[in-house]
């Protein structure tokens, strides 16, 4: 989706949310100067823009938006094994098939890693995000006004230790909407 910002009459911003299976579609608009802000699906599961397009955006100035931090709510740690979603939710296909049980066992591993830490999982969430130089802002999944404030704290928060940054890639999980919970 192209979005551009106006003001009195002219063209100010351009931006682009990019697509899920090929994120990497915008980086030569990038490089040639057609964007000023792109929103990207990056999470501690999702960790593909690492690679080439956060990069580039810095290399070329390009704001960036990341969406879909909490990985459609697994990464908040609420959800269990037996999780189920409503008819017509779309987390009822995002997490069909055993996806939702694998989901959860990894978070359980990452839950591990935090005992001793005063960190919950929807903070480590956006701080790991947040913790990439390339990350402008996060949208932040919200259901009530107590996740909005506390979502909203996490800026106040000192960053995550680079050793627990490094330590969350680890966790990248290859894996598309194409392959309906495989």
């Amino acid at each position: 989706m192209l979005k551009v910002l106006k003001q009195e009459g002219k063209i100010r911003a351009v931006g682009i949310s990019t697509p899920e299976h090929d994120q990497n579609s915008v980086i030569d608009l990038m490089r040639d100067g057609y964007l000023d802000v792109i929103q990207v699906i990056y999470n501690i599961f999702e960790q593909e823009p690492v690679a080439e397009i956060l990069p580039v955006a810095i290399e070329c100035n390009v704001g960036v938006i990341v969406r879909v931090a909490f990985d459609e709510g697994v990464l908040t740690g609420k959800y269990s094994a037996d999780t189920k979603f409503p008819e017509g939710d779309f987390r009822r296909r995002y997490f069909a098939g055993d996806r939702i049980s694998r989901a959860v066992a990894r978070v359980t591993k990452i839950k591990e890693e935090l005992d001793g830490t005063n960190i919950t999982m929807p903070q480590l969430a956006l701080r790991f995000v947040l913790a990439h130089p390339a990350v402008s802002t996060v949208i932040a999944g919200i259901r009530n006004s107590g996740q909005a404030i506390a979502n909203a704290g996490v800026s106040d928060l000192d960053a995550l230790p680079d050793e627990l940054v490094e330590q969350l890639h680890k966790h990248n999980w290859l894996r598309g909407f194409w392959y309906s919970g495989k």
